[in-house]
């Protein structure tokens, strides 16, 4: 599902506001909140400088004169120190907690100059409790990072126990470098630093700070804070196939809705026709014969409405879709044929229905499940206003998922569920829900099946759940924005080239070949009305998502060439009939699929770009001695380039 934060919008207010040179700090508390205080670089983290006062209700102040500059501070809440909730920069402390940062007035960093002999140490960033700099993606192989000032430094070299490996430069944004290398370990154990050249100024990063001469960092593959972040081999660049299970197909009429209306009508909000998991079973088949490795299905669990991200019952099958038996049988049928099934998780919010919603209508302040929402005024009624919601649908009730009585019923469901066989989880609305929890979630999944894929719905860029270990993979919307701009809109081929870098950049390399590439959802106009029925548009968009590194992903019916805009019309029924099938786009399809399968540089292997001149694109896709070279036109003319090809 789509979102968005008209409440965070509103918690601006109360967060940090720069006037000019007088910066307002306020911090939200509650009836529990005794003394809160500020510190950070302005006031050399004294926690007695900078001590906030109770202004109004639970709101604490405290305004300080800071000139224009670059800040780092957190709050001390009865005597604990936890950075600012309210502002979403932040920055790892390098003790395995965060720093909020704050800007005041116009300030720019300074400029690198390569060559220069100047290294300005304090954009130097390196913190070994992250992912994002210590990336362990098996026992064999490590990515280590680190980040400068862009231009700052000449080359970055990795010293393991007094050997040498050279730091590819990797330029993030204008004031951003980042240096990563591959490391594979020959022992569990290692010492190692970072030494950083610029002209003849060498400095050392290491466990006793930036200096002229540091000390090793030690790495103990059975530490307790060592974190593995893999991706199964299943999942690398496997053809995702994603079903809204109620406009499928009608397998078992007899569990029908009530008013269920025949199938092939026009999509509304409201309607329904009959789709369930007996019609994936009878076309389990298909998906075989197409070339599908993984199935993603849209919630399935009890809920009133067609699309069932108003949750009822999380540990039922929804009864218009089947029973635990028909589950059951359609995870033995999926694995039976290679396919594995990721099941979506609807846990930022419930449905009203819910029991434990159901409960606080009835009891309010008594009931004991007043602490699994977030209440804003009691008498709850089911209306806007009184408790915080997904968007502004007060059908859909925010979960409070830090509550352990919530994740203890929210453990139980993904044991369960999991359990049974499915492969995965598609977690909804991730960017709305606490990361501290998506971490814990993370944890649980991969506790019942190591092997698991845990996928964020999260729309713009994701290194920062990458980079906590909370998820493996994500609907990468991403790619689906630098596509339609090159292929659709002719925004040309290096348009394409910095957007995509932009995020696998920032990504764990292992991860790349296992993102979800789409070019459409449940939740956008499908790709064919977005080509306008283009044919050779939505073909070379068809051929860009089957090459490129990641995992694609159809939404169903796009291979046949359904149509539709925005929801509810990109929502139709499948349509089964063959004579209305577009037999040059599902050709198509099945020449890219059986492309990308056949070829294991196209499913696990690297990528390197070739070209990007005007709309020309070229890259490689290497792996165990397969090159693939690929081009890719997004104009609407002939070109003629002459790339080089590595020797």
């Amino acid at each position: 599902m789509k979102r968005f934060l008209p409440f965070f919008l509103i918690l601006t207010i109360f967060v940090t506001l720069s006037f000019s040179k007088n910066v307002l700090f306020a911090y939200q508390g509650d009836a529990t909140t005794k003394s809160v205080a500020v510190i950070g670089t302005f006031n050399d983290w004294s926690a007695t400088e900078t001590v906030l006062t109770n202004s109004f209700g639970t709101v604490w102040m405290a305004q300080i004169d800071l000139p224009d500059g670059l800040y780092y501070y957190d709050f001390v809440v009865n005597g604990k120190v936890i950075p600012d909730p309210a502002n979403p920069k932040s920055e790892s402390n390098g003790s395995g907690g965060y720093y909020s940062i704050l800007t005041v007035g116009n300030y720019v960093p300074p400029t690198g100059k390569l060559d220069s002999g100047i290294i300005h140490k304090n954009y130097i960033h390196f913190d070994t409790h992250s992912l994002k700099y210590v990336d362990p993606a098996s026992t064999k192989t490590i990515y280590f990072s680190l980040e400068t000032l862009h231009d700052d430094v000449d080359s970055a070299t990795l010293d393991v126990n007094g050997s040498m490996y050279n730091m590819t430069r990797i330029v993030i944004d204008q004031y951003t470098d980042m240096f990563r290398t591959e490391f594979h370990p020959a022992s569990s154990t290692f010492n190692y630093k970072f030494l950083l050249q610029n002209g003849k100024t060498q400095v050392e990063v290491g466990s006793s700070g930036i200096a002229t001469s540091s000390n090793f960092f030690f790495f103990d593959f059975a530490s307790s804070s060592v974190r593995i972040l893999s991706v199964p081999k299943w999942s690398q660049g496997a053809i995702v196939y994603e079903i809204f299970p109620e406009r499928f197909w009608d397998g078992n009429p007899s569990n029908n809705a009530s008013g269920t209306l025949q199938w092939g009508g026009t999509p509304t909000n409201d309607d329904f026709f009959g789709g369930d998991l007996r019609g994936i079973i009878d076309h389990v088949g298909y998906l075989k014969s197409l070339g599908v490795n993984v199935l993603y299905t849209t919630p399935i669990f009890e809920a009133p409405s067609n699309h069932k991200y108003d949750t009822e019952n999380y540990m039922e099958i929804d009864p218009h879709f089947g029973t635990l038996q028909t589950f059951e049988e359609l995870v033995s049928d999926l694995n039976g044929n290679g396919i594995h099934w990721i099941l979506d998780g609807v846990f930022n919010h419930t449905g009203t229905r819910f029991f434990a919603f159901q409960n606080l209508l009835m009891e309010q302040q008594n009931s004991p499940y007043k602490d699994w929402y977030f209440i804003l005024k009691y008498p709850v009624v089911e209306k806007p206003g009184y408790y915080r919601t997904f968007e502004e649908y007060a059908s859909l009730p925010k979960l409070n998922v830090m509550n352990p009585d919530v994740q203890k019923y929210l453990k139980g469901v993904i044991d369960y569920w999991t359990a049974k066989g499915i492969s995965g989880w598609r977690i909804d609305s991730a960017n709305v829900i606490a990361n501290q929890f998506l971490v814990e979630l993370y944890g649980w999944i991969h506790d019942v099946n190591p092997d698991s894929l845990d996928v964020a719905e999260i729309w713009t860029n994701t290194s920062e759940w990458f980079d906590e270990g909370a998820f493996n993979s994500v609907m990468n919307y991403l790619f689906q924005n630098a596509a339609y701009s090159f292929i659709l809109y002719g925004s040309g081929a290096k348009s394409f080239l910095n957007s995509t870098n932009s995020y696998l950049n920032t990504y764990p390399p292992q991860l790349w070949n296992s993102l979800w590439n789409l070019i459409d959802s449940q939740d956008t106009p499908r790709a064919l009305t977005a080509a306008n029925g283009k044919m050779d548009r939505m073909m070379a968009l068809v051929g860009l998502q089957m090459t490129f590194p990641g995992a694609p992903m159809i939404y169903y019916g796009d291979e046949i060439g359904m149509t539709g805009g925005n929801d509810p019309l990109n929502r139709g029924c499948m349509i089964w009939d063959k004579s209305k099938w577009n037999m040059e786009l599902f050709d198509w399809y099945n020449l890219m699929i059986k492309i990308h399968e056949e070829n294991p540089a196209l499913r696990y292997g690297t990528y390197i770009p070739l070209i990007a001149d005007r709309d020309i694109l070229g890259f490689e896709r290497s792996y165990e001695g397969q090159n693939i070279y690929i081009f890719i036109n997004g104009g609407n003319s002939v070109e003629s380039v002459t790339p080089e090809l590595p020797s």
